[in-house]
């Protein structure tokens, strides 16, 4: 009976450490390196969020540190970002937040809370920042998901879930973890010489026929990005239904991303019948 306690005692420890986990983490000596990356996206005085300031770890192993920051952007107004540090002694990334792309225009006043919202075991790791955002008319509470690779160790926001998260107006972390375990997504990633995109599919696991999903493309030149939603494509139905792709639709314009041994994936951009761009690339 005692070896038996004693086992569960040890496979209960290492349950708990498999979690992803937030810890606090001291700022000021990152805060040189973060002004400094802030620069580059026109933020001036950029100063971190001391008490939101966090390192990820998993599974006991440091991925990163996480320093959401506030700045003042083109000398007009607050905008907030995130700075990252994969070793906790160098910013060496941003990643934009309130004021940038579908929060442009917005005012970033602070960060009220950071969580992590994903569970033991997910490919991805999500963590939501609530901020504070002001427009001319009001002032409201902004949630931000990002998602972590932890093999990659790249860092986005996950446009698609926070698209969703706003829409269904869910505006705390302990909320917003309910709201994903409810609706989890599975994410994959499209990578050609001109476009990076993620490609969510929110149906459940086996739905090969999946009218619910999203597309998040990027160019790798000018850093625009289209938020779309679409469906699967599938060959030989109704009596196999082989998976072999998705298609977007944007008003005149058609993204679709096909593949026939599921190791080359082939991106075309079309208008009508003509193919105005086509890429080839990987989707992992």
């Amino acid at each position: 009976m005692k070896l038996l306690i004693t086992l569960l005692a040890l496979f209960s420890i290492n349950i708990a450490t498999a979690s992803p986990k937030l810890a606090a983490f001291d700022a000021v000596p990152l805060q040189d390196s973060l002004a400094a990356k802030a620069l580059s996206l026109d933020i001036a005085g950029a100063e971190p969020f001391r008490q939101q300031t966090f390192a990820l770890k998993n599974n006991g192993e440091l991925l990163g540190v996480l320093v959401p920051a506030k700045g003042l952007l083109r000398a007009d107004m607050n905008a907030c970002f995130i700075g990252w540090s994969r070793e906790g002694k160098t910013v060496t990334r941003t990643i934009p937040t309130i004021g940038f792309a579908q929060w442009k225009g917005e005012a970033c006043e602070d960060v009220k809370s950071v969580g992590v919202i994903s569970q033991p075991g997910d490919e991805e790791i999500k963590v939501a920042l609530i901020y504070t955002g002001t427009t001319i008319v009001e002032t409201a509470l902004v949630p931000v998901v990002l998602a972590i690779n932890p093999r990659t160790g790249s860092v986005v926001v996950d446009n698609a879930l926070t698209e969703r998260v706003n829409y269904a107006v869910v505006d705390s972390v302990p909320k917003i973890r309910q709201f994903y375990a409810a609706h989890p997504g599975t994410s994959e990633t499209f990578d050609s010489k001109k476009y990076i995109a993620r490609i969510t599919n929110w149906c459940s696991e086996g739905n090969v026929g999946c009218d619910d999903v999203t597309l998040d493309s990027k160019s790798k030149r000018t850093g625009n990005h289209i938020l779309l939603q679409g469906k699967t494509i599938n060959v030989n139905c109704p009596d196999a239904c082989d998976f072999r792709g998705y298609v977007f639709n944007n008003e005149n314009y058609t993204y679709s991303f096909i593949t026939n041994d599921f190791k080359v994936w082939t991106m075309n951009i079309s208008q009508g019948d003509q193919v105005l761009d086509s890429q080839t690339g990987t989707l992992n």
